[in-house]
């Protein structure tokens, strides 16, 4: 069967429960998530509570609400954060999905152990293309060619005269390693947090290990019900159908039930098509992210959470062999979402490698 999620679909555990994220002052509206029955019955007797309405099923994203910060480029507007001091050297943070945010990641920056990465970088937050709270945008330009091109355009704004470092969890650890494949020169260092398969081959090999697809697995079986009663047909409905299934659909990547890493819209089309453009023309995965790494000698970080089943430490002790100087810290207690459960550990490994890279110096 057709997975309809890429490589390795993110595994960042959605909170879809009502909650509200707050940061730098001030409150993020959640939708109000009702009973589907009573939703339904909601939608039909009060046409204000319309879900194709911005705000309704989903948060807005930044083409629908001025107050969110942002930037243009490419054609398009993003959901965009920096923090720290822009003459520091520069961090750009890559979130999992495809179709996942930056939500959960923004520990990343935040003060543990009287330490925080804003001390001495400059670090950069986005939305990828058709994500999160970013502009959701057409099929043709969902592609992975567009999605390097966003980031070049990234890295040559905020740091136009020095590589950066990347940090990628999951599919964004993928990501970065395909930017890396294409534009080695452009990258000071990378830390690599649980990375989905960077080849087609092992893809192939893995994905069985990916879903939940038994016909009577209820969040198969959630997401046919609910779609009697909202069928996607336009972006917020794509995306409000795809956050009620995904966390139960990849059981394997959501150890952590008390605690789940929040996030605040899937991208359901980026999801899509960006799985799409990396498998050929009968649904095999196709896409190779590393025939050029040997032009990397770099050393790279590779994190992992020892009780990761598919995307664990046995997964990245082979793919840490694709780069010419590659390491890997495995973080006890923990599953895929080990920087959000486990986040002042990951900073420490993160800092030391940092550290490293610059000699030292800080």
């Amino acid at each position: 069967m057709q997975t309809e999620s890429l490589i390795p679909l993110d595994v960042a555990a959605p909170a879809l429960a009502g909650s509200a994220a707050t940061r730098r002052g001030r409150t993020m509206r959640s939708p109000k998530w009702l009973p589907l029955g009573l939703f339904a019955l909601a939608v039909t007797a009060c046409d204000s509570l319309s879900p194709s309405d911005p705000g309704n099923l989903v948060p807005r994203t930044v083409a629908e609400d001025a107050t969110l910060p942002a930037i243009e480029m490419n054609g398009s507007r993003f959901h965009l954060e920096t923090f720290g001091n822009p003459t520091n050297p520069v961090i750009v943070i890559l979130h999992g999905g495809p179709g996942n945010d930056y939500r959960s990641l923004l520990r990343l920056s935040e003060r543990f152990n009287g330490y925080s990465l804003t001390d001495d970088y400059f670090v950069v937050y986005w939305d990828q293309r058709g994500c999160g709270l970013s502009e959701r945008v057409s099929k043709d330009e969902l592609t992975i060619e567009t999605y390097v091109n966003d980031l070049n355009t990234i890295v040559n704004r905020y740091s136009p005269t020095r590589p950066v470092y990347l940090i990628g969890e999951s599919w964004g650890g993928m990501f970065a390693t395909r930017y890396i494949n294409d534009f080695p020169q452009r990258v000071a260092g990378a830390v690599l947090i649980e990375p989905g398969p960077l080849d087609g081959v092992t893809a192939e090999r893995i994905k069985d290990d990916w879903f939940d697809m038994s016909l009577g697995s209820e969040w198969l079986n959630d997401l046919v019900w609910n779609s009697q009663f909202i069928s996607p047909d336009d972006h917020a409905r794509m995306d409000f159908e795809r956050m009620l299934g995904v966390k139960d659909a990849q059981p394997r990547f959501h150890e952590n039930h008390v605690n789940p890493a929040p996030i605040w819209r899937l991208g359901a089309a980026a999801s899509k098509y960006i799985t799409e453009d990396g498998q050929d023309s009968k649904g095999r995965f196709s896409y190779d992210f590393t025939t050029n790494l040997r032009a990397f000698t770099t050393p790279v970080l590779f994190i992992a959470g020892s009780l990761s089943e598919v995307l664990g430490e046995s997964l990245q002790r082979t793919q840490i062999q694709r780069y010419p100087s590659a390491s890997l810290k495995v973080v006890n207690g923990v599953g895929h979402d080990v920087a959000w459960i486990k986040t002042a550990e990951v900073l420490t490994h993160v800092r030391q490698y940092l550290d490293a890279r610059r000699g030292g110096v800080r």
